[in-house]
């Protein structure tokens, strides 16, 4: 279930103030409820009996722990069963007699099919508990997933003490064994040796090793990858990479590691031994998995910015040489005007400057050519950035050409060379360096072996053929997917769970279907004078038509907004937490106290925000800067914040008004650039504003809600993170599946496209060049005449056959978790060609743009929907840029957690303005309906809830947490606390 389904689930109390959408969305009585309602009680009775299966249908447990009902709740209930409500919202009022209340529990629980936990059921959960542990970071997550396993086998939950013992039991047991596990790797006084080892001083005495390693990366250069490879040496030397912690969870390991970050060295020797060594073992290791991914990426951007260096120098000598040939074509032409001279002289004299042009002009060589020779030159830079790499344990396949070349150039740098020795044996090379490592010239030689070396290998990185174990990200793709072995027992299994036919034919029959209807249809398109296939062979179509220039809609919204008035920005965080309770989901906990709340809310602002803890604390009354920074650590946790933002969502798209934008399984996908600090190592330069900055990538959906979002690198290829999110998604099974998502040019890729159809979804990408409006058809394929220019004849359905196998497993592979979508089109991409599953995947993904195409130029409500998902994905980073309109501090987002947390929490800042937004246009306009004011749906349809002009995001922060305490606060302290039942 979604996270906002769970929302009510083991509560034992209701706020005061209940909203007219929690009425209208949980507390809800059919029909079949008020027939056996009015069947089993009388006049007197029958209201009680209902709000108690009212309230047990949504929390799970009985309702015998409050004193105030929601007025709102009373009146609906009454009315519902006939009956007047008592003046006195309040149980006390209600149930006079312990036994009536009593007999109403029972009568509700038979009603709702729910039962007592029984042994069985308790060892069942124990076992649940035991492998949510597993990866668990607190008690609090255990206890919440406790609630969600009952609540879903219609079991009466338990008070919170026998849930507290529960998850303690169970977190206690995974403990035992995780200590078990790391005694086993690091047996006898060998953890006491590693624990004094790292909280040695290291040289110059200024900091210990533990907070040595806890220092993220600063800016990119080669220092820092220098740096970088140091600490991954220290690490070996430790032995971290032998420790064998295969029974701990990557996940687990993570979150000890976390433990360890937050918390100052000298703290963390005041823990008793055992758990210090756990927490110091894994924080190792994942520090270790963790630097070397950082290494390879630091040391693949340096390859290529050594490439581009190289280009703009090759480029440099040929305009010189374009500019040097300019004047000797001056020169030549004066010589032959010269009438001073007879003709045998200029003849003579043209034929020397002649021969100097033929030697200084290299006519024969490609730029491609003048750039590898001048990479060649560059041999100081390119032998430091192979040699760094010296001490990675790189592994590769047998015949890899990136495997072979680092191989023989290790071998020739333990022998101390300068220049090929004569007669050394080397790999092959490939045709384009051939020439330049083959040379005459030894030492030229060796300095073009080194610049093939170092591309090749980042090559080979890139797509898989050669990794290092120590690594997350840079594995063997075999390791990434399902084994051979699991894909040979459960092939059918696999493939029912993608929900594709088996063989590659079933699957083409319908797809070459489709393109040859989808080609008539442009046909019709190009008659009807909407489509036109130009000269240069390129579809041409004209621009769609504007909608009617209706100044209603406009009218409409800005008198809807000026009735929702100005805010300020902490109001809509409360009032919005108030109806979704999503601090419960940050804090894995009902806050107890009103200082809680209030850290918790500072931390996400200055996660959120360019507001960084000290900025906060001075903009909230009554925060302190450690309350905030201990709760901005607290946060540093991806799958909180993750169903956080599905609550907030879940809440949004329920609004009735939100039905009117989109049936919800339509989304866009895109990239919004957070301005950042040259500082940050994995920041770019954006493109457009000429600033460093990280990338933001969100998913809206058509109901306009960030539905997934992550942190990615700028100027890369997103298709693979645009699959990710939709696959995400759609793993919920109660929430309505993502069918289409619409992209941009950067977010789609023909590999990509393939892969999201194998996973049961559209990318449709606005294709910004004309070079990419061609249809790509099979060889053997008759088409109408009028497409004949238009079309390229280069789909192999042979090369689809021969690699589907190897395509489906790797669908599968993402379908079941074991690899990410990012991280697979990274290992299947552009880098892997030549690979049988990349270019099955390029081939049919050749045949889906086709048909995509064909419906983008023929249909134009298919064409226009495609550019409002967009147009609302433009509209949705206006506001985000609102939220956070500085830049990332410079000493925040080096570490990929807490990069995630930035990202996640800047969506959830937005999510809650977009949620705010839409519930007062809801309440607006149905109460300018009320006053016959005639507002038309369609007018609706043209608005959003992207507007912020009306919040104030800055200036001094005033949170009105008494208002909502009842909503908030946990009812069993501080001014929340409500008495039992007597």
């Amino acid at each position: 279930m979604s996270a906002f389904a769970y929302r009510f689930v083991g509560h034992s109390s209701l706020p005061a103030r209940l909203s007219d959408f929690d009425l209208a969305h949980f507390f809800q009585l059919s029909k079949d409820d008020i027939r056996s309602l009015q069947e089993q009680f009388r006049d007197e009775h029958r209201l009680a009996a209902a709000l108690m299966v009212l309230f047990m249908r949504v929390a799970g447990r009985t309702l015998d722990g409050f004193t105030v009902i929601p007025r709102n709740l009373l009146r609906y209930a009454a009315e519902a069963v006939g009956v007047s409500a008592p003046s006195i919202a309040s149980l006390r009022a209600i149930y006079r007699r312990r036994q009536t209340h009593t007999a109403h529990q029972r009568w509700a629980k038979d009603y709702l099919g729910l039962s007592e936990i029984t042994p069985a059921d308790e060892d069942e959960l124990t076992v649940a508990l035991k492998l949510q542990a597993q990866d668990a970071a607190h008690t609090d997550d255990l206890i919440e997933a406790a609630k969600q396993w009952l609540f879903a086998r219609r079991i009466l939950i338990p008070s919170s003490f026998r849930l507290l013992d529960w998850a303690r039991a169970a977190f206690s047991q995974v403990e035992d064994q995780i200590v078990a596990c790391v005694s086993r790797a690091l047996p006898g006084v060998r953890g006491k040796q590693l624990i004094h080892a790292v909280h040695t001083l290291r040289p110059p005495g200024d900091a210990t090793h533990l907070e040595w390693l806890k220092t993220a990366p600063k800016k990119h250069s080669p220092t820092t990858l220098a740096q970088t490879l140091e600490k991954v040496r220290y690490l070996k030397s430790l032995g971290t990479h032998e420790w064998d912690l295969s029974d701990v969870v990557l996940a687990r390991q993570q979150a000890y590691a976390r433990q360890i970050r937050v918390r100052r060295p000298v703290k963390s020797r005041e823990i008793r031994t055992r758990l210090q060594l756990v927490e110091l073992v894994c924080f190792l290791r994942v520090m270790l998995l963790e630097l070397t991914d950082t290494a390879l990426q630091q040391a693949g951007r340096r390859s290529q910015q050594l490439l581009r260096a190289a280009a703009e120098r090759a480029q440099a000598q040929q305009g010189h040489e374009a500019v040097d040939l300019l004047k000797q074509a001056v020169q030549l032409k004066g010589v032959l005007h010269d009438e001073t001279k007879d003709w045998q002289q200029r003849v003579l004299e043209a034929q020397r400057l002649l021969a100097g042009i033929d030697a200084s002009a290299d006519a024969g060589r490609s730029f491609a050519s003048r750039v590898r020779a001048a990479l060649a030159q560059d041999a100081q830079r390119v032998h430091a950035c192979l040699a760094v790499l010296e001490d990675l344990d790189f592994q590769g396949q047998a015949k890899d050409a990136g495997f072979l070349q680092w191989q023989a150039w290790r071998e020739l740098q333990q022998r101390s060379v300068g220049s090929l020795p004569p007669g050394s044996a080397l790999p092959d090379v490939g045709p384009a360096w051939n020439p330049l490592v083959h040379g005459t010239d030894p030492k030229a030689a060796w300095r073009a072996f080194e610049a093939s070396t170092m591309m090749a290998l980042r090559k080979s990185v890139r797509r898989g053929s050669v990794w290092v174990d120590h690594s997350l990200s840079f594995r063997e793709r075999d390791q990434m997917l399902i084994s051979p072995q699991q894909w040979a027992l459960h092939r059918k299994e696999y493939i029912a769970q993608l929900g594709v036919p088996e063989t590659a034919f079933e699957f083409l029959q319908p797809v070459l279907t489709t393109l040859i209807a989808g080609m008539w249809g442009v046909v019709g398109a190009c008659r009807r004078g909407k489509v036109e296939v130009g000269k240069d062979g390129m579809l041409h179509l004209s621009a769609l038509a504007a909608m009617p220039n209706d100044r209603e809609p406009a009218r409409t919204r800005d008198a809807i907004y000026r009735s929702i008035g100005s805010v300020q920005f902490p109001d809509v965080i409360l009032e919005v937490d108030a109806a979704t309770n999503f601090s419960d989901v940050l804090l894995g906990h009902r806050a107890r106290s009103q200082q809680e709340l209030l850290a918790l809310y500072g931390a996400l602002l200055a996660h959120g925000t360019e507001l960084d803890a000290s900025d906060v604390a001075l903009m909230i009354p009554g925060l302190e800067y450690a309350q905030v920074l201990a709760a901005m650590r607290s946060m540093e946790s991806a799958k909180r914040l993750r169903r956080a933002n599905e609550r907030v969502v879940q809440y949004q798209s329920g609004i009735p008004l939100a039905a009117l934008w989109g049936d919800g399984d339509k989304a866009s996908a895109d990239m919004m650039a957070l301005d950042a600090s040259r500082q940050l190592w994995n920041a770019r330069v954006d493109p457009r504003r000429r600033t460093y900055a990280a990338g933001i990538y969100t998913h809206l959906r058509d109901r306009w809600g960030i539905v997934y979002d992550q942190p990615i690198v700028l100027n890369e290829r997103q298709a693979g993170v645009a699959i990710e999110g939709v696959e995400q998604y759609n793993r919920t099974e109660d929430r309505i599946r993502l069918s289409l998502l619409a992209v941009d040019t950067h977010g789609f890729t023909a590999v990509g496209m393939s892969l999201s159809k194998l996973l049961g979804f559209d990318l449709c990408p606005r294709l910004r060049d004309l070079s990419q409006r061609k249809l790509f058809l099979p060889k053997p394929f008759s088409i109408p005449e009028e497409l004949e220019r238009a079309t390229d004849r280069r789909v192999s359905l042979r090369a689809i056959d021969r690699g589907w196998d190897g395509l489906l497993r790797l669908a599968a592979s993402i379908r079941t978790g074991r690899v990410s979508a990012a991280l697979a089109l990274q290992r299947f991409g552009s880098a892997a060609r030549g690979d049988p599953v990349h270019r099955a995947a390029d081939h049919l993904g050749r045949l889906l743009r086709s048909i995509y195409l064909c419906d983008y130029l023929a249909v134009d409500d298919f064409r226009r929907e495609i550019h409002t998902l967009l147009d609302r994905g433009e509209s949705v980073h206006q506001l985000q840029r609102a939220v956070y309109s500085g830049k990332v501090a410079t000493e925040r987002g080096r570490r990929p957690d807490e990069m995630q947390t930035i990202s996640g929490s800047h969506a959830l800042l937005t999510n809650i303005v977009l949620a705010y937004n839409t519930g007062k246009m809801h309440e607006t306009v149905e109460r300018l309906r009320s006053g016959s004011v005639r507002i038309e749906d369609d007018w609706l349809r043209r608005m959003g809830p992207a507007h912020f002009g009306h919040i104030n995001f800055r200036g001094t922060m005033h949170f009105g947490i008494d208002r909502f305490a009842q909503a908030l606060l946990d009812e069993q302290s501080g001014p929340a606390r409500q008495m039992r039942l007597v």
